[in-house]
């Protein structure tokens, strides 16, 4: 048998270490974890009472006695759910009164009961008291009509100290301002957010009131056409019982953590490495987004049928299939792709999955010690919400794409 020398068996060991941090793949062992967790209640489906025969269920939460929530985007209303499954109430409607919504894209519950629908349409966050009765219509900014609608933030969170939302990005404002620019000019869109800023938003006048909290790394778009790079890492965030911020912001694994305060409170990390970017990786994913392009394009020719010239659509699809050619990359691969935070104080973090573009990789439990406790294989779901004694939303959707809404219980060590 022949022996290998000290200096060959060091230079072996240090290819194996250069092909993991290459390829992405853990120097650090995960730990697995079950995520067969038992179900507690699900509502939703073709033969569902009327209240639960959702549309478009689309942000929910709990309180702190495990009702939840749910914002239907579909029909324009809330609806609670006891802890059993069964109906609490529902609360608003389509309209231009109080407490009715015109568009309503997000949902916000604090553990009291208390919560709040964001209406870009109407340019307001309309906050509701623990028995459900409108308790404040807070306007998103000084400006009226199709303008306040710049306003909105792409995210939201409960603030938990108080009377707050913490947010962060601009959501309408490039939609409005493109539209706008031609008669008010883009300076008269006052209270933006901008991306990777986060911001506390004082719920308690008439106007929103935000104040900095801290301010994470965007990188800008790098095209004229307002794409930023593929892969570019996206400012990614959610907060914790005591206030505390964890957000990532670039292409390793990093999350940070800031006081509500915006002082810093430590960085946890994985010895995970991000992937560079290789012409072979650019090539796989153009010829990965050209066959999602097909798709969408052959689904949406069957949706429209004759309605579209043949040569109409056709020029469309090559004017698409162009722009994906044209695609500019970023030159890592970010190792981290969500990040929701518990009702106990824990951080479940998303990693990317086995392909580049996949997003839907292994996600890691960060304990409120800041120790990591194992890690959920790639393709479970990530919770739509976190409630008391482990009580966790998930939707689904059947075979007829109808949504449901399952609710399960997570064990102890996971919380």
């Amino acid at each position: 048998m022949s022996k290998t020398s000290p200096t060959a068996l060091s230079l072996t060991v240090a290819k194996l270490v250069a092909l993991c941090a290459a390829t992405g793949h853990a120097l650090a062992q995960d730990r697995p974890l079950d995520g067969d967790f038992p179900e507690v209640y699900r509502v939703g489906g073709l033969t569902a009472p009327p209240w639960a025969q959702f549309d478009n269920p689309s942000r929910m939460g709990f309180d702190a006695v495990g009702n939840l929530y749910l914002l239907d985007r579909g029909t324009m209303q809330v609806v609670l759910v006891d802890p059993s499954g069964g109906l609490v109430a529902t609360v608003g409607r389509q309209g231009g009164g109080p407490g009715e919504f015109q568009g309503p894209t997000d949902l916000v519950v604090w553990r009291d009961g208390r919560f709040a629908v964001v209406d870009p349409m109407r340019g307001a966050y309309q906050l509701f008291g623990p028995d459900r009765t409108l308790e404040g219509f807070i306007r998103m900014s000084s400006t009226s009509g199709l303008a306040s609608m710049a306003a909105a933030r792409k995210t939201v969170r409960a603030d938990p100290q108080g009377n707050a939302l913490i947010a962060e990005g601009p959501g309408m404002a490039a939609l409005v301002s493109s539209i706008y620019t031609d008669r008010l000019g883009v300076e008269q869109l006052d209270a933006v957010g901008e991306h990777g800023k986060l911001e506390r938003l004082h719920l308690s006048g008439e106007f929103a009131v935000a104040n900095p909290i801290v301010r994470a790394r965007w990188i800008p778009p790098g095209d004229p056409e307002g794409d930023s790079p593929y892969f570019a890492p996206e400012v990614i965030w959610d907060v914790l019982p005591d206030g505390t911020i964890g957000y990532f912001d670039s292409t390793t694994y990093a999350v940070n953590l800031v006081g509500a305060d915006g002082r810093t409170k430590g960085v946890f990390e994985r010895a995970l490495q991000p992937e560079t970017v290789t012409p072979l990786t650019r090539a796989a994913v153009v010829e990965h987004l050209l066959e999602v392009q097909k798709q969408r394009s052959a689904a949406l020719s069957g949706e429209l049928g004759g309605l579209v010239p043949p040569g109409m659509m056709e020029e469309a699809q090559e004017r698409a299939r162009s722009r994906v050619r044209r695609t500019e990359f970023f030159p890592e691969i970010p190792v981290l792709r969500g990040l929701r935070a518990t009702w106990e104080g824990s951080f479940w973090v998303r990693r990317r999955g086995e392909e580049p573009w996949d997003d839907l990789g292994p996600i890691d439990v960060v304990g409120p010690d800041r120790q990591y406790r194992g890690t959920f294989a790639a393709g479970d779901p990530m919770p739509m919400a976190f409630g008391p004694e482990g009580l966790v939303a998930y939707l689904e959707r059947n075979e007829l794409d109808v949504p449901i809404i399952v609710v399960k219980r997570l064990s102890v060590e996971v919380r």
